[in-house]
């Protein structure tokens, strides 16, 4: 048992690091652009919602606005992209499906892995960037930051493996998971405070598993009001790996004939 885990963790090593290398293939910057992009998105989100918008909620506007929009949007970077590719994964490697005998979840888990790399170095640089203009994040809590990554990890991961395996069999999934993946970034308060929310729509973000991560991010580093969920995320995490194992599980023999 331990032998097998440890293969499977080493091809989930090998998958990601090609993933990195063919996402860089060709470009000069090279893994550079992990640190750059995040930055200059940091600097278009300043441009829009603080200088042309001027968007404000009470008691933070201008960097501090930027810097509350900034603690919402790379977690849910991280997860709607390690979502969206790996729904894709098995589609994209039909062949290599097909042709050699492969641990399929280790294709998929890669593809989060390497996202989560990605957008974890480029949050990283953003918070180092916010610190420097002059946004007051009390890096005490940054090591609790990082661990928050783990469920988040955990809830892209279950994720992915459920999308995955179920875009075999219904391909229009592709379609709909941009739209389902849209509602949920606006059901998600990223971009607004959750007071702003209605009475009638509270209850859809008590649902959300990111509502909690994201608020968790903010009330950490920029000192906002709330707690940290760690026991709901953890379970909401745990739920949603244990979903994914089971529809992947149930799916996989059958997934090298609808390739």
């Amino acid at each position: 048992m331990q032998g097998r885990l440890q293969r499977w963790v080493q091809l989930c090593r090998l998958f990601a690091r090609q993933d990195l290398a063919a996402r860089f293939e060709g470009n000069v910057g090279g893994l550079l652009w992990a640190l750059l992009a995040p930055l200059l998105q940091l600097a278009i989100f300043y441009l829009v919602f603080a200088q042309i918008f001027k968007a404000r909620i009470p008691g933070l506007e201008g960097l501090g606005y930027v810097a509350f929009l900034a603690l919402g949007f790379w977690p849910w970077f991280a997860l709607s992209e390690s979502i969206a590719r790996g729904a894709s994964t098995y589609v994209e490697h039909a062949g290599l499906v097909r042709k050699v005998a492969v641990s399929l979840s280790a294709l998929v888990i890669a593809r989060v892995l390497a996202a989560f790399l990605l957008h974890g170095l480029g949050f990283l640089a953003v918070l180092l960037m916010l610190g420097l203009l002059g946004v007051r994040i009390d890096w005490t809590w940054l090591p609790a930051v990082i661990a928050l990554w783990v469920p988040l990890l955990a809830l892209a991961a279950g994720m992915a493996l459920l999308v995955a395996s179920a875009q075999v069999f219904i391909r229009d999934l592709a379609q709909a998971l941009g739209l389902a993946l849209s509602l949920w970034f606006f059901l998600t308060p990223i971009i607004y405070a959750r007071d702003m929310v209605p009475d009638w729509l509270q209850p859809a973000l008590d649902l959300n598993p990111m509502t909690g991560m994201v608020e968790a991010h903010r009330h950490l580093l920029l000192g906002t009001t709330g707690d940290v969920p760690w026991l709901a995320m953890a379970a909401g995490a745990g739920v949603l790996v244990l979903l994914g194992v089971f529809v992947h599980r149930r799916c996989r023999p059958a997934i090298e004939d609808f390739l």
